[in-house]
């Protein structure tokens, strides 16, 4: 990468960084380019050599927060290595820390997807398809070596999923539990409502 686009990708990531703040306290409707004009200290043409306007802000913004998002969560997911008890364990961890680390992105990626064109809306559906399916397939293979006991592990999935993906709404780093506490009291919740029935044994 030559330095001239180093240079422009740092003031892309500026402008990015600038808008996330906005969004997550304002809201994408209720901030506009001359806001994030403002909170960077420069003007609307600087904005504008960089993006065409404010809703390509965000789709860049949700391009690049899916990705940090998932990436983890999606390798623990396609890792092959240990029992299906292990690997959901594993995954319900990373998921709900990943969650934690990241509430700013999350709450933005829930509440702002609305104001997606239709196309990255079923871009980003499509990715989490490929991702539920991924875990259902993970379920699935502990049902048939006998550890888990659900009668769908698509349904499961969702239902494992969902209970993770809104932890950004009401965690608080003031609460009782650590994250690592929180990850790993739904890790168990997980390994409960897939039907797993431990015999004295720690999946970690």
């Amino acid at each position: 990468m030559s330095a001239k686009t180093q240079v422009r990708e740092y003031k892309r990531e500026l402008i990015l960084s600038a808008a996330t703040k906005l969004f997550y306290e304002k809201g994408f409707q209720k901030t506009t380019i001359d806001d994030i004009g403002a909170e960077l200290g420069v003007t609307k043409p600087f904005i504008y050599t960089y993006f065409k306007n404010k809703y390509a802000i965000l789709e860049a913004w949700f391009d690049q927060a899916f990705f940090d998002l998932y990436e983890d969560i999606a390798d623990s997911l396609g890792n092959s290595d240990g029992s299906p008890v292990e690997r959901l364990h594993m995954f319900v961890t990373v998921y709900v820390r990943s969650n934690i680390e990241r509430q700013r992105f999350t709450a933005i990626m829930l509440e702002e997807e609305k104001n997606l064109t239709p196309e990255k809306i079923a871009d980003i559906r499509a990715k989490q398809r490929e991702f539920d399916v991924k875990l259902a397939r993970l379920i699935a293979e502990g049902v048939a070596s006998g550890d888990f006991h659900v009668e769908d592990p698509r349904i499961a999935s969702l239902a494992v999923s969902g209970m993770v993906r809104w932890v950004h709404r009401w965690y608080s780093d003031k609460g009782r539990m650590s994250p690592e506490d929180l990850a790993a009291s739904l890790a168990q919740l997980a390994l409960n409502l897939v039907g797993y029935h431990p015999a004295g044994r720690d999946p970690t």
